[in-house]
């Protein structure tokens, strides 16, 4: 039978032996090592593309999503570094690109329907066509191109933050504004003296909604009530217009002049987005996992996108019944 040997008490140690233990204290557990060198390396990596994660950021720069907690670009007060962020990927890029992609096609797309005349039916477009379908179509780029704007540079510094925030809500008003444009002229195309209300009170509720957003306040957390509340009453002046033309010329007739459909899609498409943004899925589930690719903003920011493709084959269903009808005028 084999000899057993006892290993010493700490206090039979030599001197110096009992000194490190004292200093290291007792053994760590293997899996605290493992997640603590984990963390390490995701550390290392991500600073090894200029990132930075959640906890390295300034004050100013943690307003924003605490569950996306890595892929961040540090603050930097130069433009071109800001620019120079498109030429590697973090958690703005998909934000980003989704926007600036939108923004080029919605410029474009006025350009291509009315001045190539494809398909054919487009060469009936009046003057008022163009500038009604057009408001929409540029509402929508201008959104966009700030989107893009406020994302490339907010990373900048606290001014650029704060200012970009305002162009951001400044994009928003101009594409709810714009889709009022069109839905309006199409819905009373036989009421003039309705389409220049509601186009004045959709104007009036757009410009006070510009000016709120400008002031010093307006973009404090604790102030998001009245966000809500000033961007919901522009959005009334699109929910009364569409329930005044059906109650007005019955659901048959008025839900195929508004294309009612592609309306209904677009509030789908807009709600999803934004229960997503607000729920933080999935990120807040999902830790780490879709900080670059599938966060909650970015499900928002395509969601958006599609809405507003959906939201263009509306304007466009309305201008093909206006002109598929020319001699029904239910005013």
């Amino acid at each position: 039978m084999g000899k057993i040997e006892l290993l010493p008490a700490a206090e039979e140690l030599p001197a110096g032996l009992r000194l490190r233990a004292a200093r290291d204290g007792p053994p760590k557990p293997l899996s605290n090592n493992i997640v603590k060198k984990k963390e390490e390396v995701i550390e290392e990596v991500v600073q090894g593309v200029k990132l930075l994660l959640w906890t390295d950021l300034p004050e100013w720069q943690q307003e924003g999503n605490h569950y996306i907690e890595t892929g961040y670009r540090p603050s930097s007060a130069s433009l071109w570094e800001c620019l120079h962020s498109w030429t590697y990927l973090h958690n703005e890029t998909v934000n980003i690109f989704s926007h600036l992609l939108g923004a080029l096609f919605f410029f474009a797309l006025p350009l291509y329907i009315f001045n190539t005349e494809i398909p054919p039916r487009y060469a009936v477009a009046t003057l008022a066509d163009k500038l009604a379908c057009s408001t929409y179509f540029l509402g929508v780029a201008a959104c966009f191109s700030f989107s893009t704007i406020f994302h490339t540079f907010f990373h900048h510094s606290a001014s650029a933050f704060a200012l970009g925030l305002k162009l951001d809500f400044q994009g928003v008003i101009l594409l709810m504004w714009g889709a009022n444009i069109p839905l309006i002229y199409y819905a009373f195309l036989c009421a003039p003296h309705l389409q220049t209300t509601y186009w004045c009170l959709t104007s009036a509720f757009a410009l006070l909604c510009s000016v709120v957003t400008f002031q010093p306040r307006f973009s404090d957390p604790h102030l998001r009530p009245l966000r809500a509340a000033t961007f919901g009453s522009l959005a009334m002046t699109t929910f009364i217009p569409v329930v005044h033309g059906l109650v007005r010329y019955g659901w048959a007739v008025q839900s195929e002049r508004i294309a009612l459909r592609w309306i209904v899609a677009t509030l789908v498409l807009n709600t999803m987005g934004a229960g997503a943004y607000a729920a933080k899925f999935p990120e807040r589930w999902y830790p780490r996992r879709f900080d670059v690719f599938g966060a909650s903003h970015q499900i928002m920011h395509v969601m958006i996108l599609v809405a507003g493709g959906a939201y263009g084959m509306a304007v466009l269903g309305e201008f093909d019944y206006r002109h598929e009808n020319p001699g029904q005028c239910l005013g």
